[in-house]
């Protein structure tokens, strides 16, 4: 009796031993690991570019974004910027552009001694019209930041489903006259990603 507990006490041991050597050989999926949802609103490869069409104060013109290269983790677009996803979302140097989960509180981000940039993703399912097309299911980030004076602007970007960045809008709030002030529209032409 005594060899037969001992053989089942050996069996159980390399049984366990060998399931916890399986379980090592496979990468562990961690839930808090957005980079894969944050890759499909914002693709970022060298050779992606988007089109703009763009009106600053009034100024109509048109911009192309790039992705020209990589240094590490980072993507270097042809404007001089840096993007990378990681584990939270898509970030530039300074900040989170898109920030997983969706449903979240605000993030903050202290771009200067005296600027705090607040953002926050407002929409889920936005409908979005721009001359590349519409684009439906879009992610809505409303960003802000205090100005002297009592004034905000507001930024707010449109993330679309394998596209990317597809509109962006600025407003400055006059919080003492409660008006608001348009500033900025960016609006996508064209595309080509991976």
């Amino acid at each position: 009796m005594k060899k037969l507990l001992l053989l089942f006490i050996v069996f159980i041991s390399v049984v366990q031993i060998s399931c916890s050597a399986d379980k090592k050989k496979d990468k562990p999926y961690h839930l808090s690991d957005y980079r894969e949802s944050a890759m499909r609103y914002f693709p970022l490869a060298v050779g992606n570019s988007w089109k703009y069409k763009v009106n600053y104060f009034g100024q109509s013109g048109e911009n192309e974004i790039s992705i020209v290269g990589t240094d590490g983790e980072w993507f270097l677009d042809n404007k001089g910027g840096k993007l990378k996803v990681d584990r939270h979302g898509i970030r530039d140097t300074e900040r989170y552009l898109l920030m997983f989960p969706l449903q979240r509180e605000s993030w903050i981000t202290i771009v200067n001694q005296k600027t705090r940039e607040i953002r926050k993703t407002e929409g889920v399912d936005e409908t979005v019209t721009v001359p590349a097309g519409t684009f439906e299911g879009t992610i809505k980030v409303h960003s802000s930041v205090e100005l002297p004076d009592k004034k905000v602007l507001h930024t707010y970007h449109y993330f679309a489903l394998k596209v990317g960045i597809v509109k962006i809008v600025t407003v400055l709030e006059d919080v003492r006259e409660d008006k608001v002030y348009p500033q900025t529209t960016t609006e996508l032409i064209s595309y080509a990603v991976e």
